[in-house]
Parts: C-alpha cells; sequence; structure tokens
C-alpha cells in the first residue's frame, strides 16, 4: 500500500519538495529549487502523472492535481486508479498547498494548518441568496454506511500517515476547518457570508474534490494547508504567495516524513 502526495500546481509540489523536479512537458527538467522554477500553470506538466519519492520510511507517489475542485476531482480518480493497476494501491492521501484565511490573527501568514473539515458551500439548493444543502433532495453520495453526503466530509488526523512513519508532536499544525470554491472570494461581502455561514477558518480550490475522492474508495485523506493570504480584498501586507510556497518546506519535516 502506498502514500499518494499531491497538490494543484507545480510551484506547490516544488515548494513541498524543494530537491524534487519531475521531467517537464517539454522534456527538460526543472532546477533543484522547483518552486522558484515551476511555472504557475499546472497544464504545462504532462497530465494525469505519478512520480516516485523516497521518504524517510518509506516510498511515495505525487502528483499535480491542477487548479480547481473539477481538475482536482478528475485528476484524483485517475491517480488513485493508475496506482492500483500498476500494483501500487493507495492507501492515505496527503493534500498540501496553499489557502487563504479568513482570519490572519488567528492563522497568520505562513502558518501551517491541519484541515478537519473540508466544505462545498456550491451544492445544494440556492434560494437566490445562498445554497442550503439539507433543502435539497439529493445527496451526492450515500455510503453503505453512514450519513450521505451533501457538502461537508470529515478528514483524517496525521495518525492515518503512521504507517509511512508520519507524526506530528509539536503542535505546528493549527487544526482548521476548510471550504472549497471554484470562485475564489473577492469581495468583502462573500467573504464574510461563508465564514458566517459556515465558521470556516481557511479558503481553497481542491480539498473538498480531493477528500470526495478519497472517500468514495475508502482511503485515509489528510489535508496541510499554508497560509498564503487573508481571503477576500486584501493589503499587501496580507499576502505572501512567495513566502507560503516556501513555508511549504517545512510540512514534510513536521510531519517526520522527511
Amino acid at each position: 500500500m502506498s502514500l499518494l502526495i499531491c497538490a494543484a500546481t507545480g510551484p506547490e509540489l516544488g515548494g513541498l519538495l524543494p530537491g524534487f523536479a519531475p521531467p517537464s512537458a517539454s522534456g527538460g527538467h526543472g532546477g533543484a529549487h522547483g518552486a522558484e522554477r515551476y511555472t504557475a500553470d499546472a497544464t504545462a506538466w504532462p497530465e494525469m502523472r505519478l512520480w516516485p519519492v523516497q521518504l524517510k520510511k518509506s516510498a511515495a507517489l505525487c502528483c499535480l492535481t491542477g487548479i480547481g475542485p473539477v481538475n482536482a476531482a478528475l485528476a484524483m480518480g485517475h491517480a488513485l486508479s493508475r496506482a492500483e493497476a500498476e500494483g501500487s494501491p493507495i492507501s492515505a492521501v496527503l493534500n498540501v498547498g496553499l489557502a487563504g484565511a479568513f482570519d490572519l490573527a488567528s492563522h497568520p501568514l505562513l502558518s501551517h494548518c491541519l484541515v478537519q473539515e473540508e466544505i462545498w458551500p456550491e451544492y445544494g439548493l440556492h434560494d437566490g441568496q445562498t445554497v442550503i444543502a439539507g433543502a435539497f433532495g439529493f445527496p451526492q453520495w450515500q455510503p453503505p454506511q453512514g450519513e450521505a453526503v451533501r457538502d461537508r466530509l470529515p478528514l483524517c488526523g496525521v495518525e492515518a500517515l503512521s504507517p509511512f512513519g508520519g507524526r506530528c508532536d509539536d503542535g505546528t499544525l493549527a487544526p482548521c476547518r476548510s471550504l472549497t470554491v471554484a470562485g475564489v472570494s473577492a469581495s468583502f461581502a462573500r467573504a464574510a457570508d461563508l465564514r458566517s455561514r459556515y465558521q470556516a477558518d481557511l479558503e481553497n480550490m481542491e480539498g473538498f474534490a480531493v477528500a470526495y475522492a478519497c472517500a468514495r474508495q475508502g482511503i485515509a485523506c489528510v489535508e496541510v494547508r499554508s497560509v498564503s493570504n487573508k481571503v477576500g480584498p486584501r493589503a499587501r501586507e496580507e499576502k505572501d504567495f512567495p513566502g507560503a510556497l516556501r513555508a511549504l518546506a517545512q510540512v514534510l519535516p513536521a510531519l517526520n516524513l522527511i
């Protein structure tokens, strides 16, 4: 059984694994410091590829999902089925990337967050002002056991990574709740509405899709985010995307994986 490490874009994967450089679509290779050299356009990479990486106590696979929930869902379906077909079925997924925080006082720039629940606020019945998942007659999925999945999914803790040597004993990962959007919040009203309705800490673009693909296959999903910006309109001092990419290099050591 294998661990799959995924990120949405080349810069995020390069920040997470600074010494890792998968081949580009043109056949060349990235440099040793991937966060500086990777293109931000995930479509420039070979599509739906799996790359092996060596961790401290085991080998793992990694992949790019692309940006947004649709790309992430497609990529995860392909990656999970391909890994199984090649004799390395996935038993756990570690999804890592950047995210915006609704409150930088609670989750400062460059801090790391362990997502305990993913929310998709765009599924359900739209009454003209908001989307209500419970008012819609059709869940996304009814597991053989347990509650139907509508707009929320619980995620696993770091203990799901223990078969690969993973642990986190120093409290560097702040627990949080995150929501996944296809359209990044760019207004104060939108950000305030999402935060008040869902009590969310973070906003990202792939987390729910990755977690949902894992849930459908009975695979443990762990998600860690590096805070890159304030959700909604932000001042210059309320964002640091290059710093958040560099901060991703701290994630795998914090999890005792490298």
